[in-house]
This record gives structure tokens, C-alpha cells and sequence, in this order.
């Protein structure tokens, strides 16, 4: 789970375990006085021998039954936390209640929590209260496919990681930057920042880590989406040398889901086949969370489907798209379904069912990235030209040269433009 809150309590046994049994003889009560209603005797008795690590809500629950602040347990909070108003237990209730809103998929309360705690943050002065917060706020934004709040929330923790100067979290939100400026169509601005942090980051702690990975996957997308593929090769190999060190199935599969989609992006379509396959491989397992699997479902038909790949295999990915879209809270998630079932539907000849589907992103484009829309209007008119709709097709395919044009996308657009000279009114 990429939210830091997760990080600000860090029980540790057996120092609480020494804790819980002094407060306890001090104040006369049972191991069954402290367990009522929440855990057995018998499990307070392992906590206090070391056996067992509590979670946190077992841990608040203690505190309370001790009449204790929960920092007389527990080893200290992290300095966010510390500088923010209000009792410690109130604020450690509410990040309890964000993280289960989280865990239980629903983001929007999540949203309101974090929002809250981050605004809190923002009063106080503290910029790593900001940071923390804010982090965790933004990882929620990027599973609602909220690119534009996201954008506008990153510019503000650039300026805490600045003030606090530490190279770590100048170079982490630097490439999340770059990120939501490409999602947001603002592909030069992307290009620069992706490049500052992958210079930046091998004289940081983030060198040969899964955040190094990242750093080099976002910086590759971003090349891909302005059309200039000849580093991208390289840069491939370079970061899959290093996800592959890192021994860890998760991050190799991610780096293998990245250079699924630049091979396709650039027409390398064995080379995209073949790291779906991999990624596939890696990610299809109970530690992938439903988000991920999701984004990566998406991503695979995607790539699949520019390559040209057999549909019965892309077939395979669109429906794990499906089943994710009814169980996730994401705004953009039904135009983005829709405009790959638009794209599945041209590549199987069902022109007729492409512009059926295309007009209900026609009518509701959501959150579609720019680069995710062009494609979208291209595959409608090339269906409108199947179907002999030549002016209407033309209409869509200049529209997605536009769009090709203004992100910088110039092998694409090209690309739609060749396409569109080549029509012929009937």
C-alpha cells in the first residue's frame, strides 16, 4: 500500500509489551480488565511476553483501558503527527479511519479524511505534516483518476520538499509531477521534470530502488507519448536491470507492465506481446492489490490492441478491466472502459458497435488523459470510414491529429494525418 500514513506508528516488541504490563501492575487491573470486549486475556498475556505485535486498533483500545495517551505504549509517532492539533488518539482515530476507508474501498471517504488532515497540515506550518498528508492524499487522487486535482495539489508539496531540503522527497515528488503533467496533456513540462529526478536520483538513497524503477518507467511513458522513442530502448533495459536486482516479483512485473506498453507505442509489437506475457506472469498473484490489477488489466488491452495482437488474447485483459470497473471508485473508469471496448470492437470488425460505444464517450468524455482521448478519435473515425461516414470520419481523425499535435505525440499524429489525406468522399 503506497499510503505513508501508513508509516507514522511504529509499535515495536518488545518495548510495548514491557510498557502494557508496568502500566498495567501500576494500576491494579487484569489482563482480563484491559482485554474486555475487544481480545481474550490470554492474547494481552502474549503482547505483554513480546509474542504478539498489536495492530492499531487494538493498541488505541489498550490505551483507553489504561486511561494512558497512546504515545505511553507506543514508540513515539512521526513529527507530522506530533505538530498537528488536537489529543494524539484524536488524530490517530482519524488516520484509523482514513486507512480503513481506504481498505475498504471507499476512496471517497478516504478523499474527505485525507483532505482534512492535509488542510490541518497546511494551517500548522509543518512541511512534513504537509507532506505526509499530502503524499497520501495524492495516492488517493490517482486511484480516483482525479489528474487535475492532483496536479494542483503536487505544486504545493513541491514547495514543502523544497523547504525541507531533503534530496529523497525533492526527487520523489518531481517525478510525480511529471506524472500528472503528462496525464494532463502537459507532455514538455513532463519531459523535464521525469529527466531532472532520473539525473537526480543515483546520488540519492532512491538509487537501485523500486522507486528508481518508477522514476525510469514514468520517464520512459513520457518519451513515448512525444514521439521520441530512441532512448526508450535503453532506457527499458536500464530499468529492468535494475527491478530485476531487487529480486522482487511485484517490481519486475511493473517494469515489465511499463515496457509492455512503450514497445507498443513505438511498433515493437513482439516485444509488447512478450512483456505483457511476463508481467502477467509476475503480477497475477494474491499480493497484487484489485487497483493494480485493474490499472494493469487496462494498460495490457491497451497495448495489446495497438500492437495489432490477436483479439481472443486481449479479450483476456478487457475482461479483467470489466470486472475491476464494478468494484472501483474511479470517475474516469467507465470512459476509459469504453474507449477500449471501442478499440476491441474496431479490431474485431464491428465498426457498427465502435461508434455505438464511442458516442457514450462522445456525450461523457470524464477523466480521459488526452493521449487516452486521441486514440479514442481516432478508432471512431476509423470506424466512421468502415461504415462509409467519410466526412464524419475525417472530422475525428483531424480532432485526434489535434490533440496528437498539441501533446507533442508528432509520430502518431503524423501517423492520423497520412490517414486523413488518404480519404475519399464517395
Amino acid at each position: 500500500m503506497g499510503l505513508w500514513f501508513m508509516n507514522m506508528i511504529n509499535i515495536q516488541q518488545p518495548e510495548f509489551g514491557r510498557r502494557l504490563k508496568r502500566l498495567r501492575a501500576e494500576r491494579g487491573l487484569s489482563q482480563r480488565d484491559v482485554a474486555v470486549g475487544v481480545v481474550n486475556p490470554s492474547y494481552i498475556s502474549l503482547l505483554e511476553s513480546g509474542s504478539r505485535v498489536p495492530t492499531l486498533e487494538v493498541a488505541l483500545h489498550i490505551a483507553r483501558a489504561l486511561d494512558v495517551p497512546l504515545n505511553a505504549l507506543v514508540e513515539g509517532t512521526a513529527a507530522p503527527i506530533g505538530g498537528l492539533s488536537g489529543s494524539a488518539d484524536g488524530r490517530l482515530v482519524r488516520d484509523l479511519l482514513a486507512r480503513n476507508a481506504y481498505e475498504f474501498g471507499d476512496l471517497a471517504e478516504a478523499q474527505a479524511r485525507f483532505t482534512e488532515a492535509y488542510q490541518t497540515a497546511r494551517g500548522e506550518g509543518s512541511p512534513l505534516a504537509v507532506l505526509t498528508y499530502g503524499l497520501a492524499l495524492q495516492d488517493i487522487l490517482v486511484l480516483r483518476s482525479d489528474d487535475a486535482a492532483r496536479d494542483a495539489l503536487l505544486v504545493d508539496l513541491a514547495i514543502a520538499a523544497e523547504q525541507l531540503g531533503t534530496p529523497e522527497l525533492i526527487v520523489r515528488i518531481r517525478i510525480d509531477r511529471a506524472a500528472a503533467a503528462r496525464d494532463v496533456g502537459r507532455l514538455s513540462e513532463a519531459l523535464e521534470l521525469a529527466e531532472q529526478a532520473a539525473e537526480a536520483i543515483g546520488r540519492t538513497d532512491l538509487a537501485d530502488t523500486s522507486e528508481h524503477v518508477r522514476t525510469l518507467g514514468v520517464l520512459v511513458s513520457i518519451r513515448c507519448d512525444c514521439g521520441d522513442p530512441g532512448e526508450v530502448p535503453r532506457l527499458i533495459d536500464q530499468m529492468l536491470r535494475v527491478a530485476t536486482a531487487l529480486d522482487s516479483a511485484p517490481v519486475t512485473g511493473r517494469a515489465h507492465w511499463v515496457a509492455s506498453v512503450a514497445y507498443s507505442r513505438i511498433g515493437r509489437p513482439e516485444l509488447a506481446e512478450r512483456h505483457v506475457r511476463e508481467a502477467r506472469e509476475m503480477l497475477a498473484t494474491p499480493a497484487t492489490s484489485v487497483h493494480e490489477w485493474a490499472k494493469f488489466s487496462r494498460a495490457a488491452a491497451s497495448a495489446l490492441l495497438e500492437s495489432g495482437a490477436n483479439p481472443e488474447e486481449v479479450v483476456q485483459y478487457l475482461n479483467g478491466a470489466r470486472a475491476a470497473s464494478t468494484i472501483i471508485d474511479a470517475p474516469a473508469d467507465a470512459a476509459y472502459l469504453a474507449s477500449l471496448e471501442t478499440r476491441y470492437a474496431l479490431a474485431t470488425g464491428d465498426a457498427e458497435r465502435a461508434v455505438r460505444l464511442s458516442d457514450f464517450v462522445e456525450h461523457d468524455p470524464g477523466e480521459l488523459t488526452v493521449s487516452e482521448l486521441a486514440r479514442l478519435r481516432l478508432a471512431r473515425g476509423r470506424a466512421l470510414h468502415l461504415l462509409g461516414r467519410t466526412d464524419e470520419a475525417a472530422e475525428q481523425l483531424r480532432v485526434a491529429a489535434t490533440l496528437c499535435d498539441d501533446l507533442e505525440a508528432y509520430r502518431l499524429a503524423a501517423q492520423i494525418w497520412r490517414e486523413l489525406a488518404e480519404l475519399r468522399p464517395h
